[in-house]
Order: C-alpha cells, then structure tokens, then sequence
C-alpha cells in the first residue's frame, strides 16, 4: 500500500486528520512496529581503550544483543561486576 492510499484510509474514518498529521502518526507507529519486532539489525563498531569499560551508545541504538572482542563473543553480564577497579563510567 502506497502512502498516498494509507492517508485516504485514514481520511475516510477520520475526515478532519490532515495529511500532515497523518503521516507523521505513520511514521510514529512504523517506528514502533520496527522496535517491537526487532526487524532492523546492524553493526556498530568501535574501537576499544585499555582501561576503559564504559563505553558511549549512539542514541539510535535500541538493544544490544551481541559483543564481539578480536572476533571472540562477549557473554552478556547479568549482575554487577564483584570487583573495583579504577574505571569510571563515562556520562
């Protein structure tokens, strides 16, 4: 369905919605569906620091679901780590 078919659709139950406000409640429930399905995957590399362990997330990521270090996958950590060390986060 093409975008100008979706606005008439929308149209003919709501007659008052401009086309403007349409389409941006479109792209408000796409983005939802595409974050609740998981449907868009990618990469992001980065290169790491010795000592450091925070790390900045661009603010387009959603979920992490795999870490890779020199090609070897890092176990997800489910609880604080026992010890301390001279790392601080990064805000």
């Amino acid at each position: 369905m093409k975008l100008v078919e979706m606005i008439e659709l929308v149209q003919q139950h709501h007659p008052h919605m401009g086309e403007t406000e349409i389409v941006k409640l479109l792209n408000r429930a796409k983005d939802d569906f595409c974050e609740r399905s998981e449907i868009v995957k990618s990469t992001w590399v980065d290169q790491t620091v010795a000592n450091q362990r925070y790390y900045p997330v661009e603010h387009q990521v959603i979920k992490i679901t795999e870490v890779y270090l020199n090609d070897t996958r890092i176990p997800r950590l489910l609880e604080k780590l026992p010890i301390d060390d001279d790392t601080s986060e990064i805000a």
